[in-house]
């Protein structure tokens, strides 16, 4: 529906504006003839990074879509004919044709294409008559009678074979994606081409040498942004984005990553926007560094592993975590039994919800350790008194596993409990304890965003749709320890939304503190959605909002006539003339009633 209503969109505005073309210095001639009339060329490719259309193909492809009508992402190769305008003519993109064979035979017009890596162009070779290009990218047939790419919906994805940052597109794909065969980058890179956008593959081992660093493992995000490949060059790199650190954790201490460090990368990848083959986001994590798994663990997952899962052989960690590994997303064991030692306590058992959140493992350490989650208290029953955890504790966890998301292996939430507590008289602050009740003077419970549970801001996940980002956990904060990160995508808005809350009628006031985090133009706005029977209806917004690297204040009132069940909403916008998308900082939210 969403391509529907966007393709309508783009038909209405090329009726009203027919801006596309029209400052284009060539005459719309049948791009598939030379001068003289010379032969048709023979379409070939399917428009896959495999298989790119050649330029008759484009041609005839642009031509069955209709008049002014997108296609998906597709691959055009060719040899540059002519130039209209090069890169370096000041807006970042570029004009020219391409042909089979460089001559003006059955030639495919480019236009305003973006430069290596999907980006405006600010350095490097210029495309020269004659180069062999590959171009990825929406086409159109501009008013029913232009074959071409839609203007800065395309980029140049190779040039004369080197992609960005000098990768070659050529190499032999190696590997199935599993331990004992990882995919090298070059097969990492043809699967994720292979996946249409917003698509996922499974869970899937890529191993290489680290070639170059983006942004390297730190504390505030816990995650690493870098290219490998099969030497540690630029030759044949894969994009492995916002990877998190050994053991699937955030990166709080430990080894840092560098350029010639051999890794192995588990998790998923994606092509994202249809032309960027990468992990997906917080979504895959550093299997092996250098040979050494979470604190010095082995790169093989079954080793170590003990026990048979019965009450008098528990599981280990390490067993609990081939078990639910090997399970799909949404699969689950029988009861099992799982004994090691708290390594470390995500969330404290407590009156509030009666269970708890933490790691164990055979000898405490973050060595092989298995995620137990929300797991009740002794006698299978919520927490009201007694013990509480401590590292170091000796504990047998009893319940079921799964593989949550097909990445993360674990206990079924509220579907486990302790059997056996055995304290070591320890002492242990669990990591963020936070709080679910209202906070002082506010309407809201966790507005501080003190309080995570499994990556996320506690009371921020809605039920519906109307809190679609990327959340993270960000050390600068407003006040406390803790702000929220809100992801960002370019081509839509992305919103923080608040739980699905029922409030009587009145005047309201909702407040927050936020922030860009890269400067530049960045905004925010506010507003509500009312549910009713778990969908959302009508987005009801204020103002946009200005942000700066500083922490702002941004407030919002509104009026509810009837007792209403509604979410709060925090959008980051898409980018446009006023904003370029980034992430932004979101802190001490509050909601009151006038």
């Amino acid at each position: 529906m969403k391509k529907i209503l966007y393709s309508m969109l783009m038909l209405a505005m090329a009726a009203f504006t027919f801006t596309s073309c029209e400052d284009v210095p060539a005459p719309y001639d049948d791009p598939n003839k030379d001068e003289t009339g010379g032969v048709t060329v023979v379409p070939e490719g399917n428009g896959t990074l495999e298989s790119p259309f050649n330029c008759a193909a484009a041609n005839e492809f642009a031509e069955s879509l209709g008049a002014d009508n997108e296609s998906e992402v597709v691959y055009i190769k060719g040899k540059i004919v002519s130039i209209v305008e090069n890169y370096d003519g000041g807006y970042g993109n570029a004009t020219f044709y391409i042909s089979d064979d460089g001559t003006t035979n059955g030639q495919f017009y480019v236009y305003r294409s973006l430069y290596l890596g999907n980006k405006k162009y600010s350095s490097g070779v210029l495309p020269e008559i004659g180069d062999d290009v590959i171009i990825c990218g929406k086409i159109v047939n501009y008013r029913g009678n232009t074959p071409e790419t839609v203007q800065n919906g395309s980029y140049l994805y190779s040039l004369n074979s080197q992609s960005e940052s000098g990768s070659t597109v050529e190499g032999e794909a190696k590997g199935d994606g599993t331990l004992e065969n990882p995919y090298n980058s070059i097969a990492a890179n043809k699967l994720a081409s292979s996946l249409a956008d917003g698509t996922e593959s499974e869970n899937v081992y890529i191993k290489g040498k680290i070639a170059s660093i983006k942004e390297e493992f730190g504390t505030q995000f816990g995650n690493a942004t870098f290219y490998i490949s099969d030497d540690g060059t630029d030759n044949g790199t894969f994009y492995v984005f916002r990877t998190l650190y050994l053991g699937n954790q955030k990166y709080t201490g430990g080894d840092n990553i560098k350029v010639g460090d051999e890794v192995i990368i588990y998790g998923k990848v994606t092509n994202y926007m249809g032309n960027t083959p990468e992990t997906v986001a917080n979504a895959s994590y550093l299997y092996s560094l250098n040979g050494k798994t979470a604190e010095g663990g082995s790169d093989t997952p079954t080793d170590g592993a003990t026990g048979d899962g019965t009450e008098a052989n528990p599981y280990n960690s390490i067993a609990a975590n081939n078990i639910a590994s090997a399970l799909a997303d949404g699969e689950t064991t029988d009861v099992v039994y799982i004994k090691g030692k708290v390594a470390s306590i995500k969330e404290q058992y407590g009156t509030q919800y009666g269970n708890a959140t933490f790691y164990i493992s055979d000898d405490g350490t973050a060595n092989g350790q298995f995620y137990v989650f929300r797991a009740l208290y002794l006698n299978n029953v919520k927490y009201t008194e007694g013990e509480v955890l401590h590292v170091g504790d000796e504990v047998v966890v009893c319940g079921k596993l799964c593989n949550y998301m097909g990445n993360t292996p674990e206990t079924v939430a509220n579907e486990s409990y302790l059997h056996s507590l055995k304290c070591n008289g320890a002492t242990e602050e669990p990591e963020n304890p936070g709080t679910t009740t209202p906070d002082e003077g506010s309407l809201l419970s966790n507005g501080t965003f003190e309080a995570w549970s499994n990556g996320l801001p506690v009371n921020w996940k809605t039920a519906t749709t109307a809190g679609n980002a990327t959340l993270s956990q960000s050390t600068d904060a407003h006040g406390g320890k803790y702000s929220v990160s809100v992801g960002y995508v370019t081509s839509a808005n992305k919103r923080l939304g608040y739980k699905e809350t029922e409030l009587e009628a009145g005047k309201y006031k909702f407040s927050f503190w936020a922030k860009a985090t890269k400067g530049g133009k960045s905004q925010t706005r506010t507003g509500y959605t009312p549910v009713v029977d778990g969908k959302v209806g009508n987005y009801v917004y204020g103002d946009y909002v200005s942000l700066s690297t500083s922490w702002t204040e941004v407030t919002y009132e509104f009026e509810l006539t009837e007792k209403t069940t509604i979410c709060l909403v925090i959008m980051n916008p898409k980018n446009s003339s006023y904003s370029e998308s980034q992430e932004i900082l979101v802190d001490d939210a509050k909601l009151v009633k006038m």
